[in-house]
């Protein structure tokens, strides 16, 4: 049975009427009514019921279909996860789709962005990266996967609180999923180990965000609103560049604690107080000394975590002189007794200025 060709069953624990996507591989089908889990290959018995699930904002429903590389996909299931860390807490929402020609893959909704992910059949060489490895590394762990580098992003354990719809195999709220996520040259590596310990591997893109949202049939009032920057949006910066949401090692709270200028000859000209990274900073200053450079310095309270920066420079007039952006990592540790840091939490800015007023915007 194709994704075209769906039918209607009963479920066995509340006679509802469910519709089936798809066939093939399909294991588990999720009601929606009653939050039974039917074993597909079982005659649909009953292998587990959760009640109260909260449903997760999506722009998505079962049975859209729509077109992604080239392929149409339907939407088969839903699973919604939440990961807790240091008082902070993560929750994005994963949808099982399905292609007759292409099989199955996933569509991701994490801060409004929505991602593409199929399984790899090839295992990464080292195969896997445990937490002591992340925590005691000198430098950012590294993984080759069909000979391409990925590099270390970020890592934690996630667990469901709603499954719906049908997939190829049995998901259960009692599961909890360890991820390490490395970022390549143009897709992100993710490495998986269940509660089974099975380990397997996904890789990343990032869709066109309106054929992945439109072209399924959503409507502008449903359609997320993207937070931040995406990591393939910076995929091609240095990994200092790369602001991380790491939880293994604790990120802290980032700061612009110290922006100020100075002559090559070493004289203060403007300092800022210290502000909270997500209010960004102006501030105004006045060169007075013509053919000498102007340097500007950011300096974050970054700790085994990282920030970006976009700067503008205006004049005196409001005409934009300058405009660039950077960002600073600063991780560090133990490793064999000994301390270890990799990065910096000062990034710094060499410009030519001619006498006058100017203002620097940090955000």
């Amino acid at each position: 049975m194709s994704a075209g060709q769906a039918k209607q069953i009963n479920c066995t624990e509340s006679g509802a009427g469910r519709d089936v996507l798809v066939g093939g591989r399909v294991r588990m089908h999720g009601c929606s009514y009653c939050g039974a889990q039917l074993d597909v290959q079982d005659d649909y018995r009953v292998i587990a019921q959760y009640r109260d699930m909260v449903r997760p904002d999506t722009p998505y429903d079962l049975g859209m279909k729509g077109m992604l590389w080239g392929a149409e996909f339907t939407v088969i299931g839903t699973i919604a996860w939440i990961e807790q860390h240091l008082g902070q807490t993560w929750q994005w929402v994963d949808h099982q789709i399905f292609s007759p020609t292409h099989g199955y893959a996933w569509l991701t909704v994490d801060n409004g962005f929505i991602t593409f992910t199929r399984k790899s059949r090839s295992a990464s060489s080292p195969s896997n990266i445990s937490e002591a490895t992340i925590e005691n590394s000198e430098h950012r762990p590294r993984v080759r996967l069909k000979g391409e580098t990925f590099t270390y992003y970020g890592s934690g354990r996630a667990r469901p609180t709603f499954i719906e719809g049908e997939f190829n195999y049995i998901p259960r709220m009692e599961d909890r999923s360890r991820y390490v996520s490395l970022l390549g040259k143009t897709q992100m590596l993710a490495i998986r180990e269940g509660s089974s310990r099975e380990v397997e591997y996904e890789l990343t893109d990032l869709p066109d965000q309106s054929e992945a949202l439109l072209g399924f049939g959503d409507v502008p009032e449903r359609l997320p609103h993207p937070v931040g920057e995406h990591p393939h949006q910076i995929i091609d910066r240095t990994p200092l560049q790369l602001y991380a949401r790491n939880l293994f090692m604790a990120a802290a709270v980032i700061a612009i604690f110290g922006m100020f200028f100075t002559w090559i000859a070493g004289e203060r000209i403007a300092a800022s107080q210290r502000v909270s990274v997500k209010d960004g900073i102006s501030l105004p200053f006045t060169v007075t000394e013509p053919n000498r450079l102007t340097e500007i310095t950011v300096w974050a309270d970054a700790r085994n975590s990282g920030a970006w920066f976009e700067s503008e420079l205006t004049d005196q007039n409001g005409e934009i002189v300058a405009a660039y952006e950077d960002g600073v990592a600063f991780y560090n540790g133990r490793e064999g007794g000994e301390s270890w840091s990799e990065g910096s939490q000062r990034v710094k800015t060499k410009v030519a200025l001619t006498p006058g007023a100017y203002q620097i915007d940090v955000a």
